[in-house]
């Protein structure tokens, strides 16, 4: 591949002309210069118009400047001159900003290369995202969940920390209730030590936010991002509604009333039915500006049928998320619904961190659904403006669509964080 690793993605975008249509796929092109191939010919025997400029480019290669030109123009110029084999648009190449984690290659949810029989192309589409932000530890996600091993040498880095809080002192330093909650808080246990005793909630954070660029493990869609952990399922992997209620008024009560800027909660869990008190909460957190990302379910059931809460609240405050597997399908245990869930992401053997500074491969909705929850917090570190709604927005009228999606989710495709950001006007990645 032919990139620059360090590249000024603004002064190359201003060179960019409109996208040009070449061999069957839409391209960015530096305005009106074209590659010629004439191997024979010297810069001065390329027979050139007087309005064009021609430069040598060595080895029997030039760039041609030629104003107003058309694709057919100058195919139609190249055939009719002596020495000159071929013609192709000046694409512009940017950098592809790529970590140095010793086990992205295994992330095709991120970048699908085709690695392990996949199919290439079927990811998030990460990498070009990344072109544009990598994340800011300014934007802080709560993973609702069975608490995140914040000691993991992945994760510490990107861990919140209360800034209103003095660890260890046994003091409300800042007065919300909650003593301690340096990183979040454990509900199931009543504590402040939100520490993940059974594996999930870790998971899920690595594939949020685990530490890109540090040369260890894997990276997260974000690369630095803040993760608060809070904890309301226990080492048997359940928990109550009232403990889910209470983690998620502490998110929406620390963005309203301290400023804690939580864009998102993920929400990896499921079960139980409706509950309206649980549906109010979750409203509260969307009037507060919080997303409610959740997880469809893993029952291979249609939603629109069989609900699945909280996925199903109708709340505009929620994105419910299904799984694909590396081959773009939906995943066979995955839940879907035309009008119940609004987006698939890569939810498959994924590949993330656990307690303990381990790896693991897990499969699940839950997995699908940080990939989306990392979405969101990606969005809003490239634009600090932009509303949740229209977080939400970009980030379901951008997916892709993908065939074995279309009437299965509500948007008919897959998460694609590169078109998320376009959507948001936070500027354009460099095509792959």
């Amino acid at each position: 591949p032919r990139a620059l690793l360090a590249a000024d993605l603004g002064s190359a975008s201003s060179a960019l002309a409109s996208r040009l249509s070449w061999n069957g796929r839409d391209v960015d092109v530096r305005a009106d210069t074209w590659v010629v191939t004439a191997p024979a010919l010297s810069e001065t025997g390329l027979d050139v118009a007087a309005t064009w400029r021609s430069r040598s480019l060595g080895e029997g290669f030039f760039a041609v400047t030629a104003p107003g030109s058309s694709a057919d123009d100058m195919v139609a110029w190249a055939s009719r001159t002596a020495g000159v084999e071929s013609v192709e648009p000046d694409v512009i190449i940017a950098s592809a900003t790529m970590p140095n984690d010793p086990s992205f290659g295994r992330l095709w949810g991120l970048d699908n290369t085709g690695q392990s029989g996949g199919v290439a192309g079927a990811d998030i589409d990460a990498t070009r995202a990344w072109d544009v932000s990598t994340g800011s530890r300014s934007v802080v996600v709560a993973v609702i969940d069975t608490g995140v091993d914040y000691r993991h040498a992945d994760l510490a880095a990107n861990m919140w920390r209360n800034p209103g809080e003095v660890a260890g002192n046994g003091i409300d330093d800042d007065r919300n209730g909650f003593v301690d909650d340096v990183h979040g808080w454990d509900f199931a246990n009543a504590d402040g030590d939100p520490f993940d005793d059974e594996g999930h909630g870790t998971h899920v954070a690595g594939t949020i936010g685990a530490v890109g660029n540090n040369g260890v493990g894997v990276t997260g869609v974000n690369w630095a991002v803040s993760i608060m952990a809070l904890k309301f399922l226990g080492s048997d992997g359940s928990g109550s509604t009232s403990d889910a209620i209470a983690a998620i008024n502490y998110a929406t009560r620390m963005r309203r009333d301290f400023g804690v800027n939580v864009v998102a909660t993920n929400n990896s869990w499921g079960g139980g039915g409706a509950s309206a008190a649980l549906r109010r909460a979750i409203q509260a957190g969307g009037d507060a500006g919080i997303r409610f990302v959740a997880a469809a379910g893993n029952e291979g059931v249609n939603n629109d049928v069989t609900p699945s809460y909280p996925a199903n609240d109708t709340s505009a405050a929620v994105i419910a998320v299904a799984a694909t597997d590396r081959s773009n399908r939906l995943a066979s245990f995955s839940n879907y619904g035309a009008t119940s869930v609004d987006i698939a992401a890569p939810g498959a053997a994924i590949y993330s961190t656990v307690p303990g500074n381990g790896y693991a491969s897990y499969s699940g909705t839950s997995m699908a659904t940080p990939h989306v929850s990392g979405a969101v917090a990606l969005l809003a570190a490239a634009n600090p403006q932009a509303t949740a709604a229209q977080i939400r927005t970009a980030i379901l009228s951008s997916a892709t669509r993908v065939t074995s999606l279309a009437g299965k989710v509500a948007t008919g495709g897959l998460l694609d964080v590169a078109e998320a950001l376009t959507a948001l006007g936070t500027g354009t990645p460099d095509r792959k």
